[in-house]
């Protein structure tokens, strides 16, 4: 089992755009731990990606082109039940 760098994920977690905030750290709280392996790694690899991509997946609704990406984000809308 991979063991993570907690404090390091949760300042990932912070973004430059309200609208993100309100997104992925309530996920990060309430979800992290629960998450497979291969899912936390996506989530991690998510947390890379720019506010403006971000913004793109969550809002937008425009799809990620890396599937695990887009499949992070899908479960990360029907968790938090987000509407757009």
């Amino acid at each position: 089992m991979t063991k993570y760098n907690k404090l390091r994920i949760e300042w990932d977690c912070r973004r430059g755009m309200l609208e993100l905030d309100k997104v992925i750290m309530p996920f990060y709280q309430q979800h992290f731990d629960g998450l497979s392996e291969c899912q936390k790694q996506s989530f991690i690899r998510l947390l890379a990606c720019t506010d403006l991509q971000l913004f793109s997946w969550f809002f937008n609704r425009t799809p990620a082109i890396d599937t695990e990406l887009q499949a992070m984000v899908d479960y990360i809308h029907q968790t938090l039940q987000l509407s757009n």
